[in-house]
């Protein structure tokens, strides 16, 4: 076990250092294939990959966050690793197994071109997952971090040789995906020594029912941020079209951005969480984190949103080009997910993932019914609207069933101020006139430098100090 007591900010930066970069690549890949694959089929793609999402809950019932769960509090008690990693193996060979079977079949009688990729791929994200856990919670944070790095670069890199020099369209995409998660796999199983842990007298019955009793509640949860983050992509395809689902996932796209940082954030913060959860200065730590955490958010949701149409004009082909529509509602969406996951962390910490369910399920269900009621009418706005109603729900029964497990100091005056700033730059970022784009940009910019003011001054601060030491030096010499 190894770099267990790091910081909040010492994650944070092992993990910005492997998942941003990895996810900034397959960010400019997906605006790549625009020039390679018609609406219809990155349309095609991405109801694969949301498939693939789907499922990977169904066939792990969840299991390697009960890994990472239990892993974190071994403290180095090999009874327990050994337990715990040898158990969720085998169970994921079984269910494995068993998906493959019963998939296999249903494809004999309803064929599909792309039936052996999906069911390769998702075997395969599985046990990347599960291993991608595992190591994290073994403490090997470096290790985690380059090998996203590496899973990424192999991505692209398969994924261009493949467009370029191939007639193989959506399933250029799909093996290179294969082939990266294959080698990244074998490559974390090796090097984290994760064979000196599996043997099948390591297996206990028992442990493995403690470890579901955790992860399965964790289930429909996951279901239902898949409801509120992809379900209506099979609304749009029904009532709109293949085509709707291409513009509709490259404007999903834009909000990753802020996606990739308030994600690699919230890796460390759910060890962190966990970790701390026992601490008497629990509440006031997380209401610290949390106030700093919004500012966060919205400072980078301000910039993105205000670049939105430069940004889609110049990375994607025309035929793409009025997603630039929907991504400002998208933000706004995922600006409630990510406050909503925030909450949903301190659930992990105190093993309650019972509390998660019902507020998931409640949320997904609101985007499920919202979206059959407003995509005929309004199209991928529609869409766009359902979900962010899914995340705002989400978010206030978040913050209702929080009261019972911890507090936090939830900023309302802050946060309303910042949802209106938001709003602003929003409405003036849908005027296709350049002056106005520029003006959008550099009013963005100052609002987030006011914001974020009291950072700035530290640093330069900092800075100066650094020069001033530095001439010290030199003049001593």
């Amino acid at each position: 076990m190894k770099e267990k007591n790091r910081s909040l900010l010492s994650l944070t930066l092992i993990y910005t250092i492997g998942n941003l970069s990895s996810k900034l690549i397959g960010f400019v890949l997906v605006f790549f294939t625009t020039y390679y694959l018609t609406r219809e089929q990155v349309g095609q793609f991405d109801l694969i990959l949301i498939s693939v999402n789907l499922l990977i809950p169904l066939v792990s019932l969840q299991l390697s966050d009960s890994g990472l769960r239990w892993l974190l509090g071994a403290e180095n008690n090999d009874s327990v690793i050994k337990k715990t990693i040898t158990s969720i193996c085998f169970f994921y060979f079984l269910s494995i197994v068993l998906f493959s079977v019963c998939y296999q079949g249903y494809n004999i009688f309803n064929p599909s071109p792309y039936s052996v990729y999906l069911n390769t791929q998702l075997a395969l994200q599985v046990v990347y997952i599960l291993f991608q856990q595992t190591i994290r919670g073994m403490g090997f944070n470096r290790l985690y971090a380059s090998n996203s790095i590496i899973n990424a670069f192999l991505y692209f890199g398969l994924s261009i040789l493949l467009l370029t020099t191939t007639s193989l369209k959506v399933e250029a995409l799909l093996i290179a995906n294969i082939f990266a998660l294959l080698i990244t796999s074998i490559q974390l199983f090796i090097r984290a020594k994760m064979y000196r842990y599996i043997s099948f007298n390591y297996f206990s019955w028992n442990h493995l029912k403690e470890l579901l009793r955790y992860s399965i509640p964790l289930m429909p949860n996951s279901l239902s941020w898949w409801a509120m983050s992809s379900a209506n992509r099979y609304f749009i395809l029904l009532y709109i079209g293949a085509f709707a689902n291409g513009i509709f996932a490259i404007s999903y796209k834009i909000p990753t951005i802020m996606t990739m940082l308030v994600g690699i954030f919230s890796l460390a913060w759910q060890e962190r969480s966990i970790l701390t959860y026992e601490s008497d200065e629990r509440d006031r730590y997380y209401s610290g984190v949390f106030k700093k955490y919004l500012l966060l958010i919205f400072s980078v949701s301000f910039l993105i949103v205000s670049v939105n149409q430069v940004f889609i004009r110049v990375a994607v082909s025309e035929e793409f080009f009025e997603a630039y529509r929907y991504t400002p509602i998208l933000i706004l969406s995922t600006i409630f997910n990510s406050i909503a996951s925030f909450y949903g962390t301190g659930f992990l910490g105190a093993k309650k993932t019972k509390g998660l369910l019902i507020s998931s399920l409640i949320g997904g269900l609101s985007t499920v019914l919202v979206s059959l009621i407003l995509i005929p009418y309004f199209g991928l706005f529609g869409a766009s609207f359902s979900i962010l109603l899914g995340y705002i729900v989400l978010l206030c029964l978040r913050i209702y069933q929080s009261k019972n497990v911890f507090n936090i100091d939830f900023p309302y005056g802050m946060f309303s101020i910042y949802v209106l700033l938001f709003i602003l730059i929003s409405a003036i970022g849908y005027i296709e006139n350049n002056y106005m784009i520029a003006f959008n940009i550099i009013l963005a910019i100052c609002v987030v430098g006011f914001l974020n003011r009291d950072l700035i001054k530290t640093i330069l601060a900092s800075d100066l100090k650094n020069i001033e030491f530095n001439k010290i030096l030199k003049n001593k010499e």
